[in-house]
């Protein structure tokens, strides 16, 4: 009797093929990683400038908090081109918590509270949707 040892041509192919197969699959999810990864970086960032603004707002005193709306458009903030700032210091009513025009006399403030929100906006990894975040706290003036 004759055995046969080793491999036929078919069979090598059929390896080779399901080989191939796995590779390329393995290799297609590392794009899809590394946007993931992009991803994360820049909503860190983005969450980073939120805080860092708004712990600049609340150092101030209560009465150089200013009402309004600051906006740092793209290419506006120092070393970090790739986002945009928008700021609002709006007042707040004690009562329910409501938004309220800071039109009145600081010294007879009916409204002792002001809300900072900071929204921080950049473009996705591929440049094609703007994403955004949004951090607020509210100061109480002492």
């Amino acid at each position: 009797m004759l055995s046969m040892k080793g491999f036929s041509l078919i069979e090598s192919i059929i390896a080779i093929s399901i080989l191939a197969t796995g590779i390329f699959g393995a290799i297609q999810a590392f794009p899809l990683g590394i946007q993931m990864v992009k991803s994360g970086q820049f909503a860190t960032i983005a969450a980073y400038l939120a805080q860092a603004k708004i712990e600049g707002e609340i150092s101030l005193p209560y009465n150089e908090l200013s009402a309004g709306v600051i906006i740092e458009d793209y290419n506006e903030i120092y070393d970090f081109n790739a986002y945009k700032r928008i700021t609002e210091i709006r007042c707040v009513a004690a009562s329910d918590l409501s938004i309220k025009n800071c039109d009145y006399d600081l010294i007879n403030d009916p409204y002792p509270m002001k809300k900072i929100e900071v929204t921080v906006f950049w473009r996705s990894f591929l440049g094609i949707v703007e994403k955004n975040i949004n951090l607020a706290t509210i100061v109480v003036k002492r």
